[in-house]
């Protein structure tokens, strides 16, 4: 099948997008089947005294908008393809609400999955994050389309373009396909509204950081038919580290049109640039294997360090209602990277004497192309005089990489007087890359019993990546990991112990094709396991509180490792396991009352690897991991009129000690914030922020041989929201 596809793209990867082509005309077959029944109910969205931009409700996918509520929890989320309850879905998931972002003063997709239970962020020094959880990456989903690739070391849009934040924790292969078991993110954007709002954001911040936003939003014709939403964002300011600076530009467009009552075709594309200027990849760790005591705002990189980044993307999406409440969702995203770099980094090792260190230049292009389409139907059936739930749907992912690279020993500087004279790095290597997946799913909600729900899906899987050099001379496309016919089974149950509380067990399979090959040049058969999960959900208090209590425990064997009778090549004798258990609360306590709080507890370990064994599979993930968040509104208290208007709250990040290099830990941390806000009238509202407010020193990324980045020193952010 993927032969077929690759034969009518050119070898050079850059221009290989003849699957975007097939997109669109998905898409277009999609809307010419769209039929014209009468109109469906609608709701309207529900606003809250803060005086947020209003939901607006025009299909069964706004019910899990975030957007016009105060509330740190919702009872619905999208990320299973369709609308469904949290307390119905036998996965640990959860969700960052719209408030909750502008209460922490998120700005980036790692500021939300920094704040998310389960998940550890990592900053990798250049602008570009990691994200694990159970201690294996995450992938992701763009409005539920899975992309491959798309997350780890990847520049992020702005989070000023997003409802809410989706994190679906364990295997994610029915409906995502191949990858790594950690889990998947799902970043859900904002929708046009169905009446007029404007709202402005303007910051200020610690290190002369400025920020404006400016998000509009409304009918575009007087029946309402038509709607937009535009979102500009900028931003710029220094970092944390001296000599940092960075720049953001957001440009982000969507129109929604009812072709008919029932059926709704969305439209959206996104602009981004950020160029990052005299940023540091940090230090390592001394030659004794010690951490480095210095300030922690010290750059140990030359001021020609820079890195430039720019995002465009597109996403169209077709919905449709049939008469028996059948629902077919077809959506094609497409999104394109475009990267530069030239910069210096030290290591490995500093000498603990001397203070110096070699240094090394680098000099990198990369091109990015990621493509994700779905379609699927889902709706109700009766059968035995109860209501079941089925889903049925096709994914296709594409990734194309196309990148170059030069480098140069630059020589031994002091880390404190880095090489000074900006040297010529011609690129020197270079590849094309590309990756294919295609897969077809189902999955069935059979209730059994009244209280008693069996989820049973499946996909079948096929996967391919190619590669070719570029780079110091073009060469031939060579498979270099293929599956076909893969099948992925997935099983799941839900008891109803009471109408608030649900128990429930899951079974997942981990597929994940590896690149390593045997000493003889043969691929190894794809890594597989499973993951076995318990839990209890519970939804409180008229549903403004949610809480989960979950157990899992996870294996993963053919893991590549050194083939033990040859000096090359490998061999699928590896094998490692995760378990632990995570715990969560979110939601109002009160109407004023808002909380989020989630703890991990991760064990990880290598059960059989020549030079790992014993040892955890991501010393970067802490076994303890807590976060807490929550914020009070007064009004009509006690206190009477005198604090009417006030919010205060803050939170903190617990964790435990993580390393990269075995004996080379750091301790465990708190990191505590605090938040201030005052609603001046039903228009405007003054926040204050301050992180790190005991002026914590860790790390963000702990040192190993190369690249240790220090954590956020304190910092304050005053913003100022206007509503209209």
């Amino acid at each position: 099948m993927f032969d077929a596809i690759r034969a009518g793209q050119s070898s050079n990867a850059r221009h290989a997008l003849t699957p975007v082509a097939v997109a669109m005309l998905v898409l277009c077959a999609a809307t010419a089947h769209a039929q014209t029944p009468s109109p469906a109910a609608s709701s309207s969205g529900g606003g809250a005294a803060s005086a947020a931009l209003p939901a607006a409700n025009v299909t069964a996918q706004r019910d899990a908008q975030t957007e016009g509520s105060t509330s740190y929890g919702t009872q619905t989320t999208t990320i299973g393809k369709t609308p469904q309850a949290l307390k119905d879905i036998p996965n640990s998931v959860s969700v960052v609400t719209r408030a909750r972002m502008d209460d922490q003063a998120m700005t980036s997709v790692a500021d939300a999955l920094q704040f998310t239970t389960g998940i550890t962020a990592i900053n990798y020094g250049d602008g570009t994050y990691y994200f694990n959880s159970r201690g294996y990456n995450v992938g992701v989903e763009f409005d539920g389309v899975s992309i491959l690739s798309g997350i780890q070391y990847q520049p992020q849009f702005d989070l000023s373009m997003y409802d809410r934040v989706e994190v679906f924790r364990g295997p994610a292969g029915l409906l995502d396909g191949t990858g790594e078991p950690g889990g998947t993110v799902n970043l859900v954007r904002k929708r046009p509204g169905d009446t007029f709002a404007v709202r402005s954001e303007t910051t200020i911040g610690s290190w002369a950081n400025y920020r404006q936003m400016i998000d509009v939003t409304g009918p575009l014709n007087q029946s309402g038919t038509i709607r937009g939403r535009a979102v500009l964002t900028g931003d710029t300011g220094n970092k944390s580290i001296t000599r940092t600076s960075e720049s953001n530009f957001l440009a982000y467009g969507a129109l929604e049109f009812d072709l008919t009552p029932r059926t709704l075709l969305s439209l959206s594309g996104s602009y981004q640039v950020n160029p990052l200027h005299g940023f540091d990849y940090g230090q390592s760790l001394l030659t004794n294997r010690s951490f480095l005591d210095a300030p922690n705002n010290s750059n140990f990189s030359p001021d020609w360090n820079y890195s430039w980044a720019s995002m465009q993307e597109v996403n169209g999406k077709l919905e449709h209602r049939f008469d028996n409440d059948i629902v077919s969702t077809t959506t094609v995203n497409y999104r394109h990277v475009l990267s530069n770099s030239k910069y210096a980094y030290l290591g490995p090792g500093i000498n603990p004497t001397t203070l110096t260190a070699r240094y090394f230049g680098q000099s990198q292009r990369g091109e990015n192309n990621l493509l994700g389409i779905d379609s699927h139907l889902s709706g109700p059936v009766q059968a035995f005089g109860r209501k079941h739930e089925w889903l049925v749907g096709m994914n296709y992912q594409m990734t194309q990489q196309r990148s170059l690279s030069g480098g140069q020993n630059l020589g031994t500087f002091s880390i404190f007087s880095p090489p000074s004279n900006e040297p010529t790095i011609p690129f020197t290597s270079g590849n094309n890359l590309q990756a294919q997946q295609f897969g077809v799913y189902g999955q069935a909600r059979v209730r059994v019993l009244d209280p008693l729900t069996v989820v049973l899906g499946g996909r079948e899987a096929w996967f391919q990546q190619q590669s070719q050099s570029l780079l110091p001379t073009e060469g031939p496309w060579n498979t270099t990991a293929r599956a076909n016919h893969k099948f992925i089974p997935y099983g799941g149950v839900v008891l109803a112990l009471t109408p608030q509380i649900n128990a429930y067990f899951n079974y997942s399979k981990i597929f994940a094709p590896q690149t390593a090959t045997t000493f003889d040049g043969q691929g190894l058969p794809p890594r597989e396991g499973q993951q076995y999960e318990v839990g209890v959900k519970g939804s409180f208090l008229d549903g403004r509180l949610s809480a989960t209590v979950a157990a899992f425990r996870m294996t993963d064997t053919n893991r590549a490792v050194a083939d033990p009778f040859h000096a090359i090549g490998s061999v699928a004798a590896g094998s490692a396991q995760s378990q632990g258990w995570e715990a969560e609360v979110t939601g109002q306590v009160t109407r004023n009352w808002n909380v989020y709080a989630g703890y991990t507890l991760l064990n990880t370990r290598y059960n059989s690897d020549p030079s790992q064994i014993g040892q955890a599979l991501d010393g970067e993930e802490p076994q303890h991991l807590f976060k807490l968040y929550t914020t009070y509104r007064f009004s009509d208290g006690p206190f009477g009129g005198v604090l009417d208007g006030l919010r205060i709250g803050g939170g903190v990040r617990i964790q435990s000690s993580t390393y990269r290099t075995v004996g080379a830990a750091q301790g465990g941390y708190a990191v505590w914030d605090a938040m201030l806000a005052y609603r001046v009238n039903r228009h405007l509202e003054a926040q204050l922020n301050v992180n790190n407010v005991f002026n914590r020193d860790y790390y963000a990324r702990v040192p190993s041989t190369f690249y240790g980045i220090y954590g956020e020193r304190r910092n304050v952010m005053l913003t100022l929201r206007a509503d209209y």
